[in-house]
């Protein structure tokens, strides 16, 4: 699908929610040539850590798969995005979120649900509860939980009447439009805003 990649170094991380930025480890979704910044399953990993889906425990367990089992679940990594921006994208424009797309997510989520565990600080005698990953024994492919239960928790509990899709002519990014009056139209303006700004000051600079 993703025929131009691009460095996972070079991301930025504008979507405003984890799951949004994951389906933007693609840019340029509305062309034919889509770039890709996940490469390897151990940048599937960094990207995690990078929005704090998990820690450096998570990595070195999950690190310890076999290769096949990694570049396996990077496949895995890259249909469950494909399928959330789909979902996304419905959602943004308004139209019926594609069942086949939210079938595959509920999959994952059922396929992860193994992993996930209610615990806390046992330094303060589990005053502190919450949710957790725990990735003991966990395939390769159990790195795709944290990303789809926050898919999930976004569609249940997110504001969506704030999910844009850039409006640049080679982007596709998705984010949450926090603006006080919801004008937001780029993910952002350093690179597609300015970019249309340019567009419209030649144009109108040639009559």
């Amino acid at each position: 699908m993703t025929e131009t990649a691009r460095k996972l170094a070079d991301i930025e991380v504008l979507g405003g929610h984890p799951a949004i930025d994951f389906v933007n480890t693609v840019s340029a979704w509305n062309t034919g040539s889509p770039k890709d910044y996940l490469h390897t399953y151990d940048d599937l990993l960094e990207w995690n850590v990078m929005v704090d889906l998990i820690g450096p425990l998570s990595v070195k367990r999950l690190s310890a798969n076999p290769e096949a089992d990694k570049v396996a679940a990077l496949e895995a990594a890259r249909e469950l995005r494909a399928g959330m921006h789909a979902i996304f994208s419905a959602r943004a424009a308004g139209k019926i979120l594609p069942k086949k797309a939210l079938d595959h997510l509920n999959d994952v989520i059922r396929e992860t649900i193994a992993w996930r565990r209610i615990g806390g600080d046992s330094e303060t005698g589990f005053t502190e509860i919450c949710c957790m990953w725990d990735f003991s024994g966990a395939p390769a492919s159990a790195v795709l939980g944290p990303v789809a239960w926050k898919a999930a928790e976004l569609l249940e509990l997110g504001d969506l009447a704030r999910l844009k899709a850039c409006l640049g002519e080679h982007c596709g990014w998705m984010f949450l439009d926090t603006s006080k009056n919801r004008s937001r139209q780029w993910c952002s303006m350093k690179t597609c805003g300015n970019t249309a700004k340019v567009k419209r000051f030649r144009e109108k600079a040639s009559g």
